[in-house]
């Protein structure tokens, strides 16, 4: 028996396009599309022109790949636990298959990878490697597994090697800019909702921290206005009032300014937008900041997104 035209209708209208499934579940529309490539994750129905439709089972889904992504379990791993069950309800919650190659591994090659193509000062090789973890796994994920663990080690590589460490270094933090830089731009062409500052505290200038939240956030819908490093703070209420910001975020890797909490506490005084604070916590009294009105976020990107998220919606109204 043939379905009405109406019927058809409101099967349509149960599904959403990509961008909606990336929107809802912070991982990228190309991520989605390589899990459903590459390893079948993913079984997106299609419209007449070969668009993808997803539902809601699809956000279950990523959901649950996400949750076996933190547990250890590696795609290829991930891709055999989905066949073997039928709902995504039936799958256990952790502790699956002893024989699950452990996504460690995968990072711990990647990172390795990269800090040989850093000591060979091989661009199109730690492009190559970034575009390969970054088409597979959320933005959050390469920054926690990749980025961030590579920054640390080059940090520290100078100390045993002090003729090429600190030029690896260097060389790691500009590629990284100018690649986030660009993702930045791509992003923020797809992202619809809150608009939120980030910049830099006066006297800081060590903006990698501060780029990848800014991207974190991007992923998420969020609008960022970046201002980068060294912001005068008395700056910021004029900012917030022309652009209707909902937050401020603000970066305090290092800083040479003397009466920087004074300033941060002034600022608080003054606007009445939240106001978040990354980065070292030994430059000011917390205590005070936080008595102030501020919040805290800490050096961890990740956990660092979800304080925000708990403060400031990307979406406030139902509308996306």
């Amino acid at each position: 028996m043939k379905k009405s035209a109406n019927t058809d209708q409101d099967w349509a209208s149960e599904l959403f396009p990509i961008r909606i499934l990336a929107e809802r579940t912070s991982v990228g529309t190309s991520t989605l599309r390589a899990w459903e490539r590459r390893y079948g994750l993913l079984k997106p129905q299609r419209t007449p022109k070969g668009h993808r439709l997803y539902g809601e089972s699809d956000v279950k889904k990523v959901s649950k790949i996400l949750a076996l992504l933190d547990d250890g379990h590696a795609l290829p791993s991930i891709a055999e636990i989905l066949s073997a069950n039928e709902s995504v309800n039936s799958l256990p919650d952790s502790g699956l298959a002893d024989k699950t190659e452990k996504l460690s591994s995968v990072w711990e090659a990647f990172i390795h990878s990269t800090i040989d193509a850093v000591g060979d000062f091989n661009i199109e090789r730690i492009d190559a490697i970034f575009n390969e973890a970054s088409s597979l796994y959320p933005i959050d994920m390469v920054t926690d597994k990749l980025i961030q663990p590579t920054i640390t080690q080059l940090g520290t590589a100078w100390k045993h090697h002090p003729d090429t460490g600190v030029a690896e270094e260097h060389f790691y933090s500009s590629w990284l800019k100018n690649r986030l830089g660009a993702r930045f731009h791509h992003a923020y062409s797809q992202a619809k909702g809150s608009r939120i500052i980030c910049a830099c505290v006066p006297g800081s200038y060590h903006e990698i921290g501060l780029m990848l939240f800014a991207l974190s956030a991007l992923s998420r819908g969020y609008r960022v206005l970046y201002f980068g490093a060294d912001l005068p703070l008395d700056q910021l209420q004029h900012i917030t009032q022309r652009s209707a910001a909902k937050a401020i975020v603000l970066s305090a890797h290092t800083s040479d300014e003397q009466n920087l909490e004074q300033q941060l506490i002034s600022t608080l005084a003054d606007i009445d937008t939240p106001v978040f604070l990354g980065g070292s916590a030994n430059l000011i009294d917390n205590h005070a900041f936080e008595k102030a009105g501020g919040i805290l976020l800490g050096t961890n990107i990740s956990v660092a997104m979800k304080v925000f998220e708990s403060h400031v919606a990307a979406y406030p109204s139902a509308e996306k």
